[in-house]
């Protein structure tokens, strides 16, 4: 089932912005007692200040610059917010909100609640079509796993589309980003990078999308067709360990990137041991490289969920950053002088890609 990405910061899809200014003034209250500042963070702006609170109420005024996010926090509440340039109301409480003051139109605050009231809506939604399919007792295994990968798709085309036109509304401001974090899911690298393009100049500065294109930059260099490039770790004892080690050595290689407290990384163990044992004889090699993970706790696992093939433990982010892999598991098979063969292999994918090579 395609997974299905409701950002817990993104905007809805409406009119232009109303009623902008240079500066955003915040209006607050607070329902408890014996707080007496508030903390306000914007961390692209440089601010980072406490607020003094009187009466249970606070104000200030921040620089209007509708491509960054900021938030308020005070001991147990926090709220996010866009210093969109427009009056904002902030209440701080168990059920914290923020509003807008503007007039006609929607200012890009506005249209961030709504994403998300829209966001809970189509996630509830899903959850109880989802329920209501599982407990059809007419309905055999086949039918409801037939009818849960279509409602999960029409669901997800009903977002994407969403995000779309949200896009079109909004490549001047923060929101955009949000669009193309879920739009690029199901995109090359290249139309990636042409929708990145199509931004404001101040967006295309931003530290996001600066990442996003450095990663579409080397996922090019590590792409299929390419020769791998080496990085060091440590064998599990310890000692020094290189991909060039077991790549580019006259065999295929299957590298499994995972790590200990990943979920969907332990579900695909199966599926590479299966292939190990069917096509080791053959010539295969099988490398797991443990990345974003503590040492001990990649050992533990790989122990306890008999991965007794080679591997490759205290990666962190060295060969992430030099692939491009931005999920796990990542799983890519190289050929015997090391060129890529197939990148990014999952389930069933995974012996058969390998069986048109070693069968």
């Amino acid at each position: 089932m395609k997974r299905i990405l409701f950002a817990a910061c993104a905007a809805a899809v409406l009119a232009g912005c109303a009623g902008e200014g240079d500066t955003t003034r915040i209006s607050g209250k607070i329902d408890a007692e014996g707080i007496n500042e508030v903390n306000v963070i914007i961390p692209e702006l440089q601010i980072d200040t406490l607020v003094p609170v009187s009466n249970g109420k606070f104000s200030l005024e921040v620089p209007a610059d509708a491509s960054v996010f900021g938030s308020i926090q005070a001991a147990n509440y926090g709220v996010e917010f866009i210093p969109d340039g427009t009056s904002l109301s902030v209440v701080l409480s168990d059920e914290p909100s923020v509003t807008s003051g503007a007039g006609a139109g929607k200012s890009v605050q506005e249209r961030y609640n709504e994403f998300k009231t829209r966001s809970v809506e189509l996630r509830n939604d899903m959850q109880a079509l989802m329920e209501q399919i599982s407990a059809d007792m007419t309905l055999s295994d086949e039918e409801k796993s037939a009818k849960l990968q279509e409602s999960s798709e029409s669901v997800l085309d009903e977002y994407m589309q969403y995000n779309r036109t949200m896009l079109e509304s909004n490549k001047d401001n923060i929101l955009a980003l949000f669009a193309v974090q879920n739009l690029g899911m199901d995109m090359t690298d290249q139309a990636l990078d042409s929708l990145l393009g199509t931004l404001s100049e101040k967006l295309q500065q931003n530290e996001f999308v600066v990442k996003l294109r450095k990663s579409i930059s080397v996922r090019e260099k590590t792409a299929e067709g390419k020769m791998f490039i080496d990085f060091t770790a440590e064998h599990p004892d310890g000692s020094p360990a290189s991909l060039s080690d077991y790549v580019g050595k006259g065999k295929y290689v299957l590298v499994d990137f995972w790590a200990s407290w990943c979920g969907p990384c332990k579900d695909e163990i199966p599926n590479i041991k299966a292939v190990w044992n069917q096509y080791r004889s053959k010539g295969l090699d099988v490398l797991s490289v443990a990345v974003w993970d503590n040492p001990q706790a990649t050992r533990d696992t790989a122990r306890a969920y008999g991965v007794n093939w080679k591997q490759i433990v205290n990666a962190q982010s060295v060969p992430t950053e030099l692939y491009g892999i931005e999920g796990i598991p990542h799983v890519i098979l190289f050929g015997p002088d090391g060129t890529i063969l197939r990148r990014n292999l999952r389930g069933e994918q995974i012996a058969a890609e390998v069986a048109k090579y070693l069968d």
